[in-house]
């Protein structure tokens, strides 16, 4: 195994320990859309067709390693003049955002899992999501190259 391998093998075993067995499953878990650990240290687990489901505490002190774990692997500077970290995990696609003070007041992430099922407009028409108009309305505006603005979860 040549050194590049080695190091990346190596830090992925650590950002899978730092992380643990909740957010280890979690991970695995196709139910689970998005993990978020928030300033105050609770865990959080989004789960489709459940909602927010809270998974417990974090020290700070292991929400930082995992930080600054993730940043190492992306190769950027992670501290004070630089608190943000914006990355994609190794092998498997998630979204990372991390976030240190003094943005905020303790270390939190958030790591989004990629979509596991890709809906179209004409499946929220076919669930009554939204109307047919409302699905026109959208196709329009794309194929105008409208802006558009989703709010609401």
């Amino acid at each position: 195994m040549n050194k590049n391998k080695t190091t990346l093998t190596r830090q992925r075993k650590m950002l899978q320990t730092a992380m643990g067995p909740i957010i280890g499953e979690a991970l695995n878990d196709k139910s689970v859309i998005e993990i978020m650990v928030n300033p105050d240290g609770s865990l959080w687990l989004d789960k489709h067709g459940v909602g927010r489901v809270n998974a417990g505490k974090m020290l700070e002190a292991d929400v930082e390693r995992i930080i600054r774990l993730v940043a190492s692997y992306i190769h950027i500077e992670c501290n004070e003049s630089s608190p943000i970290v914006s990355a994609e995990l190794p092998d498997t696609g998630e979204r990372f955002e991390g976030i240190l003070p003094p943005v905020v007041t303790a270390a939190s992430f958030s790591i989004r899992k990629p979509a596991g099922v890709v809906y179209s407009l004409l499946d929220y028409v076919d669930s009554k999501i939204m109307t047919a108009d409302q699905a026109k309305i959208i196709s329009l505006a794309v194929a105008d190259k409208k802006n558009i603005l989703v709010v609401g979860g």
